[in-house]
């Protein structure tokens, strides 16, 4: 049965149990924290990338109108590419150097942190190729609001050219670890876990974590996309979706985006090209490649739409699929062809051509109330689609990285100025504009932090040094 909350942000208390206790049979890591200090009051949550399962990037509370005030900025010594999530009055990130941390919202004062491990480092030596070093934890974890327990996934290295993926699972309140259990893939022979990367954000559905798997920026070694789904409590009873099983690649990497659940627990990816790259033009013969595909709760298939003009390193998994109203999910590639699904069997609706022109990449955000997509764009630009009427409309200019709406403003990061821009999610027109006064990795994407009951919160980005909260 998949988890209450989908399409809202619910105010919750912090539940929390067993702080500190572990679990049989599972790994242990290094870790050093620090000692815990207080919190702020109950909060609105944010418990996963784009707020919810459907990763619609959607929620009612936003910022103070105008342009927002810079409040604070928390330098936690290397990179969040994650979203900052939010639980029990809480701030949690996570960071490039296998440091999970929870922040205070009034000031971004420390509250507990805890290293979990040793990054990659020297990636391009080490791998063969890659753009991003340290390697640590990548993408945005995921909350259990039901155990008060924040997931993550390291990458640890383990010397000698060697590295493994750890799923750890912390006490949200104190930062301790009630579980740590390896989340490799079952790789076939002569497959190294690092030549994978755990991009992809985390999603969690019915007590088990779901982690997507690519290549590294350049797609050197022989790997495969992957999904694993992990129940930490039973860590034997791994579950696994392999792409490209008939060849290599087909990458589950989503600009960072997670997978999407419905309310039966089916799972949405999205797929990349087979490695090496298949001849421009389409299709790409392997299987599951390029590809929208649906998996049930066993991580079996059960519906799959290849896009089959997509060759070269064409790439449908530059953005997460998105669950929309009426059994619909959207999903978009570098042909620049966006495309509406019937949720069942993902069969077509419609396709909706002349998306960005310079190769969507990101995670798109929906607004339920105007039936608009904002998918963002590599050569700049927020493209807006018109979900009623299956036709873009105009790009807006001043972003490139994954959209939410927040309240009634649609925001964004730009990786290239630094920038955060927001725009009224009707008019769409644009309403603000702030230096970040920090670099923004590319895919970066705000979310928000807000008391209950508060009708304005604190808007969140992650940089490449921590976190910069806006007021």
């Amino acid at each position: 049965m998949a988890s209450a909350g989908r399409w809202l942000v619910v105010a919750v208390a912090a539940a929390v149990g067993c702080a500190g206790c572990s679990t049989p049979g599972t790994l242990g890591i290094p870790s050093h924290s620090v000692p815990v200090t207080t919190a702020g009051g109950p909060s609105s949550n944010w418990l996963s990338y784009h707020a919810n399962d459907a990763r619609t990037g959607q929620v009612a509370v936003g910022v103070a109108a105008g342009t927002p005030r810079h409040a604070w900025t928390r330098d936690l010594g290397a990179a969040v590419r994650g979203q900052a999530l939010v639980f029990g009055g809480r701030i949690l990130v996570a960071t490039e150097a296998d440091r999970v941390v929870a922040l205070r919202p009034s000031d971004g004062a420390v509250l507990w942190s805890r290293t979990v491990g040793r990054p990659l480092t020297d990636v391009v030596q080490v791998a063969g190729c890659g753009n991003i070093d340290p390697l640590g934890i990548t993408s945005t974890p995921v909350i259990d609001p039901a155990t008060g327990t924040m997931y993550v996934v390291a990458e640890i290295a383990d010397g000698r050219g060697a590295a493994h993926h750890q799923l750890v699972g912390l006490d949200a309140s104190t930062g301790a670890i009630r579980s740590s259990v390896r989340a490799d893939p079952p790789l076939p022979n002569g497959e190294r876990p690092v030549q994978l990367l755990q991009r992809a954000s985390l999603a969690f559905d019915a007590g088990r974590v779901m982690v997507s798997y690519g290549g590294n920026s350049g797609d050197c070694g022989t790997y495969h996309g992957w999904v694993v789904s992990i129940d930490p409590l039973h860590p034997t009873r791994q579950r696994s979706f392999e792409v490209a099983s008939d060849g290599g690649g087909g990458a589950i990497w989503q600009s960072g985006g997670a997978p999407a659940i419905n309310g039966a627990g089916d799972i949405y990816v999205s797929t990349g090209n087979a490695n090496p790259d298949p001849p421009q033009g389409g299709p790409d013969p392997k299987k599951y490649t390029e590809s929208v595909v649906k998996l049930n709760a066993e991580l079996a298939p059960v519906a799959a739409y290849k896009d089959r003009e997509a060759g070269g390193d064409e790439d449908v998994s530059t953005a997460n699929p998105v669950l929309l109203p009426g059994g619909m999910v959207f999903g978009v590639g570098k042909t620049d062809v966006g495309f509406l699904l019937r949720s069942g069997d993902l069969s077509m609706v419609a396709k909706i051509p002349g998306v960005c022109g310079s190769d969507p990449d990101g995670g798109p955000a929906y607004d339920a109330r105007t039936q608009r997509l904002f998918v963002p764009c590599r050569g700049g630009g927020i493209q807006v689609i018109e979900v009623a009427s299956a036709e873009v409309g105009p790009r807006l200019s001043g972003a490139d990285s994954s959209p939410v709406v927040l309240g009634d403003v649609v925001w964004a990061l730009d990786s290239h100025t630094n920038t955060l821009a927001g725009w009224d999610r009707v008019s769409l027109k644009k309403v603000a504009g702030v230096a970040v006064g920090s670099d923004v990795p590319v895919f970066n994407s705000p979310s928000v932090y807000s008391k209950v009951g508060a009708r304005a919160g604190i808007l969140l980005v992650p940089t490449v040094t921590g976190v910069t909260a806006f007021d």
